[in-house]
């Protein structure tokens, strides 16, 4: 029987992809991000290519919607 794996409620995301996740949702811009949490825009595009690997996501707006439907910025 095969195991399937089963997606955690923040997908496997780690503290920091959740810190961009909310400031994407708060319309935050990758310079004001990184600014923010003491990053490079480069750094902050990187960790958000990841984000959107990991959510299915294509863009900023479809990570937005996709996180709100899945309560992925509620403390």
């Amino acid at each position: 029987m095969a195991h399937v794996k089963t997606l955690s409620p923040c997908f496997g995301l780690t503290p920091r992809e959740r810190d961009l996740v909310r400031g994407v949702v708060a319309g935050r811009k990758n310079r004001e991000m990184a600014h923010e949490l003491g990053l490079t825009e480069q750094s902050v595009k990187n960790v958000l290519s990841t984000v959107y690997h990991k959510c299915h996501v294509r863009n900023r707006l479809e990570l937005a919607v996709f996180a709100m439907r899945q309560h992925l910025i509620a403390d």
